[in-house]
């Protein structure tokens, strides 16, 4: 789908591009200047569908984050907040364990160094 997206983008670049080229042109022709200002801001625009294609919409954000997160797909927020907590609890505890008394020895160090 997102390569579909990029390809449908391009093609309205591309169209875009063509559509400034021709109202810069009507625009240097001073007769034909009322045409090519339209014919600028209708070009910009495409540019801005362009944009629009590539950035994903809010639901396919929220979704993504959740899937990053292992969080469900639907539920209260207080709850996916609750399993997002547990589970930096869990992680943190791993590397506490994996870490050990190297740890602990670096944190004394530094203490002493600061004089705390």
């Amino acid at each position: 789908m997102k390569i579909l997206r990029g390809l449908g983008a391009a093609v309205i670049w591309l169209l875009a591009t063509v559509v400034i080229i021709v109202a810069a042109v009507l625009c240097v022709t001073l007769l034909l200047l009322p045409l090519g200002l339209p014919l600028m801001a209708l070009g910009l625009r495409l540019y801005g569908y362009g944009v629009q294609l590539l950035v994903p919409s809010g639901h396919e954000v929220k979704r993504g984050m959740r899937k990053r997160l292992g969080l469900r797909a639907h539920g209260s927020v207080q709850g996916d907040v609750k399993r997002a907590g547990k589970r930096g609890k869990k992680s943190g505890r791993k590397l506490k364990k994996r870490a050990g008394k190297t740890a602990h020895r670096g944190r004394k160090r530094l203490a002493g160094v600061f004089g705390g």
